[in-house]
This record gives C-alpha cells, sequence and structure tokens, in this order.
C-alpha cells in the first residue's frame, strides 16, 4: 500500500499544480480581457462611449463580480473605484510605447493572430501601453492588477485603464480546489485499501490452506507428507505444490539413503573389527610365532584390508554427491584410462592376471565430463575385474568412439555376474555369492553408477567374450 499511498501524493500534487496554474492564467486571461474590452469602448466615438462603457463594465461584472475597474484621464479619476489608482511610474504626459512588457499567453489551437492583444489591427492603433498584468495594493490588500494605457480619439493625454482582483480570493478559489482533489485521492486510497486487502486475502486463500497443511504435519509429521490439490487451488499455487513436493521426495529418498547407508555401513564394519578383535585375542593368547598367532595375523591383516577398502570406498561415495561438474567440462577419455593404468599398475602386479589395452583408432577422446570423476569410474572397474577374477585370467581395456559417443569397455574371463544378480549390484554393500571370498566393501558398482549419472553417462554389465566373464561399458557424451 505504500506505492499506492506514494502514487496517490504524487497525483494530488501534480493535480494542485495544474489547478494553481490553469486558475492563474485563467484569472490572468480574464483581467486582460476585461481591460481590453473597456479600452475599446472608451476608445468609440464620442456619441458611442455613453453606452459602450456601462456595458462593457456590466459585462466584466458579471464575468467575475468581485472585479474591480479604474479610469483614469491624465491624473483624474474618470470611473471605477478610487482606491485603483494609477500605477507608481504612470506618466500623464508621457508618450513612451509599451513600458512594460505586454502580457502573452500560449497560443490556442486555432493559433489566431493578434496584433498588441487585439484581433482587428486599427483597435490597437492608440494604444501606448499594451495590457499587461503586475501584483500591486488594492485597499489595502494584494491584488493582481490588469492595465492599459491608450489615447482616445480626439484626445492627446493618455486614458489609463485597469481591471483588478483581489490575490486573496484568487487563493481562495485553488484551495477549495486542492481541497476537492486531496479529499476525492484521500477516497481513493481509502477504497483501493479495502479492495486490495479483499482481494490479496481471496488470492493468497490458497496458500494459507496450504500453510496449514504444513502447519499440521509440523504438529504431527506423518511417514510421507505431501501437499494436498483441491480443485479450487489457483494455477500459481499449482507450480509451489509440484516443487514442494518434489522436494519432499528428494528430502524422504536422501533419508532413507541415509538411514540404509548408515545401516549397512555400520553392519559391514563390525565384520572386519569383530575379526580383529577376536584374532587379537588369540594373538595375545598363544603368542605372534605360534601357528594360531602366524594365522592371527594373516587374518588381522585381511580384516584391516577389508576395513581399509570399505572407507576409501565410503569416502569415494561421499565425493561423488559433493563435487561440482559443469555440464560444459570435457576431458580426455584416452588420457585418463592410461594415467589410472598407470598408477594402478605397481598394485595390479601382484595379481596373476595380465591386462590387454586396446584402442579402436588413435587420437584423443574427448567427452563430456570431470576427469577426476572419470578416473575414480575406471579405477573401481578396473579394481572389480582385477580382483574377481580368475588365477591366470586376462583383462581388457578397450577405448573407441561411434554414435557421437566415447567409449570405454573394461572385460574380463573370470566367473562373471550371474544375469539374475546384474540389477542387484549397483545395490550398496550388495555382494554375490562369488565374492565372499574377496576383500571388498560391496560399494564398488554403486559408486560406478553414482558417477556415470553425474557426468551424464550411461553404465552397463554384459556377458564377457563367448559367454565368459563380465564385460562393463561406459558411454560417455562427446564433446563438441
Amino acid at each position: 500500500m505504500l506505492p499506492l499511498a506514494a502514487l496517490v501524493v504524487i497525483f494530488g500534487g501534480i493535480a494542485c499544480w495544474v489547478i494553481f496554474k490553469t486558475a492563474s492564467m485563467s484569472s490572468d486571461r480574464m483581467l486582460i480581457g476585461s481591460v481590453r474590452t473597456l479600452s475599446v469602448a472608451l476608445d468609440a466615438e464620442p456619441d458611442m462611449r455613453s453606452r459602450l462603457v456601462p456595458l462593457a463594465v456590466q459585462l466584466q461584472q458579471r464575468s467575475q463580480p468581485i472585479t474591480f475597474y479604474s479610469v483614469h484621464h491624465g491624473g483624474a479619476l474618470v470611473a471605477g473605484s478610487a482606491a485603483l489608482t494609477p500605477p507608481p511610474d504612470y506618466d500623464p504626459s508621457g508618450r513612451v510605447i509599451d513600458r512594460h512588457p505586454p502580457a502573452t499567453f500560449p497560443d490556442t489551437y486555432r493559433k489566431t493572430r493578434l496584433y498588441r492583444g487585439y484581433v482587428d489591427p486599427k483597435d490597437a492603433d492608440t494604444v501606448l501601453q499594451a495590457a499587461y498584468l503586475w501584483d500591486g495594493k488594492l485597499a489595502g490588500k494584494s491584488a493582481r492588477i490588469a492595465t492599459e494605457i491608450r489615447l482616445l480619439k480626439g484626445d492627446r493625454t493618455p486614458t489609463i485603464v485597469q481591471v483588478a482582483d483581489y490575490d486573496d480570493d484568487r487563493r481562495a478559489y485553488i484551495f477549495s480546489q486542492c481541497l476537492q482533489v486531496i479529499g476525492g485521492g484521500i477516497l481513493i486510497l481509502m477504497i483501493a485499501v479495502l479492495l486490495f486487502y479483499e482481494a490479496i486475502t481471496w488470492g493468497l486463500k490458497p496458500f494459507s490452506a496450504l500453510t496449514e497443511q504444513v502447519e499440521k504435519a509440523r504438529l504431527d509429521p506423518p511417514a510421507h507428507f505431501r501437499l494436498a490439490q483441491s480443485p479450487e487451488t489457483p494455477r500459481e499455487a499449482m507450480s509451489f505444490i509440484v516443487a514442494f513436493n518434489a522436494l519432499m521426495a528428494r528430502m524422504e529418498n536422501a533419508t532413507e539413503s541415509l538411514r540404509q547407508f548408515t545401516t549397512n555401513a555400520s553392519h559391514q564394519m563390525r565384520t572386519p573389527l569383530a575379526i580383529a578383535r577376536m584374532h587379537l585375542g588369540l594373538l595375545d593368547r598363544f603368542g605372534p610365532d605360534s601357528p594360531q598367532g602366524r594365522t592371527a595375523l594373516q587374518d588381522i591383516s585381511h580384516a584391516v584390508q577389508s576395513l581399509e577398502r570399505l572407507l576409501q570406498q565410503l569416502i569415494s561415495l561421499a565425493r561423488t554427491s559433493e563435487q561440482a561438474i559443469d555440464p560444459a567440462m570435457s576431458f580426455d577419455l584416452v588420457a585418463t584410462a592410461t594415467n589410472v593404468l598407470d598408477e594402478r599398475l605397481g598394485h595390479l602386479s601382484t595379481f596373476d592376471i595380465d591386462l590387454i589395452y586396446e584402442q579402436d583408432e588413435e587420437g584423443a577422446i574427448a567427452v563430456k565430463g570431470h576427469p577426476l570423476l572419470a578416473a575414480e569410474l575406471i579405477t573401481n572397474l578396473l579394481d572389480n575385474a582385477v580382483r574377481y577374477n580368475r588365477p591366470g585370467g586376462s583383462v581388457v581395456i578397450r577405448l573407441g568412439r561411434g554414435g557421437g559417443r566415447g567409449r570405454i569397455e573394461i572385460e574380463d574371463d573370470g566367473p562373471g555376474i550371474p544375469e539374475e544378480h546384474r540389477d542387484r549390484v549397483w545395490e550398496r554393500f550388495y555382494r554375490g555369492a562369488a565374492e565372499n571370498d574377496q576383500v571388498g566393501s560391496g560399494l564398488g558398482l554403486s559408486i560406478v553408477r553414482s558417477l556415470a549419472e553425474r557426468m551424464g553417462a550411461s553404465v552397463s554389465l554384459n556377458n564377457g567374450a563367448n559367454g565368459c566373464g563380465l564385460c562393463a561399458r561406459v558411454e560417455f557424451q562427446e564433446a563438441a
């Protein structure tokens, strides 16, 4: 309402200014018109003057009853009010033409040509001082005075014609008009306040209903909260309801994922810790040089490796949701894959596995994504292919492009994953029967899928060559 009130104030100020300018100009026009009418009547032939002057006086008094007039011939009052004296610089014997600038007003639409204020040039022939306006005193009160001086026919002495009006009368008229404008503005503002209040109340009613739903859910939280829609729900609220419900769904999914993650992580970490604690007891009981002690040391080492692997995977999984990705970012898939091989070669050489690198064509393969996330994805697939392969097996890293996409395939000839389990291996902490004798966390493929989705890539698991082993295929969008 404050901007509306400001607009009403500005409008009222502009209207009062227009009233002041219009009223002042209209009053000045009337004074100038009256003094010229009276002046022309006095300039008539002597036998007509006695009849025209009273008619002119009566005409100007009817148009504005509070107007005063006077006619001085030389220094003597001929007609009118004696209180309306000639201007201070009046010279009865002078012949100065237009001592003061004549009164002018904005041109009318017709733009009638005037001669010193008259349409007929003959009316201005004997004018010494064209009609002008000045501020003076009338009976001790400030007044606006119009004055014109001319030589009457057959006379050598200047005749001064004056018409005046009190300033306070003009101000009272302007003040009354401004009061009407201000009163109208206040009335409009009050009506607008009522209308706007009703309109805003009606418009916000659907949002008030939504607020009540949220407040009720806060006091008695349901398992799955969604904002309900009704046939009266306006379009403006529909977008908010859809966005709010989508946010609640994401929050519920995140909460459920966090709950499952915490439960599974605590379960997975409990196993290696229990193994380490049990074998530490055996080591303390039999000593490190006993057969039981050596077995306990070996099992403790495996438990620590399993725990270390789990922690690394948990950290990687957390980083996948924190890493910001620019949609326009790109990297060289060939360089990233070779860097991963160089870094992991020392660790992978401890396994009895042959590594084979293949590339369909020479040169770089520019694809969209983040190089660090892509390196983490390739590392997980490569570790899985080596870790769960058969002794003496091989792993093929194959790169290529086609159909506007760059791809990397990591294929092994190990036991593979049965097709009925391939949908579940993407779940966190899920481990197939073939993995139970290996140190792992069950997070590798979950991390791979999460990273691929973050970069807009697709990942799939298929049978290896001749139906043996497993081929993991990742396709990236090719960069322009």
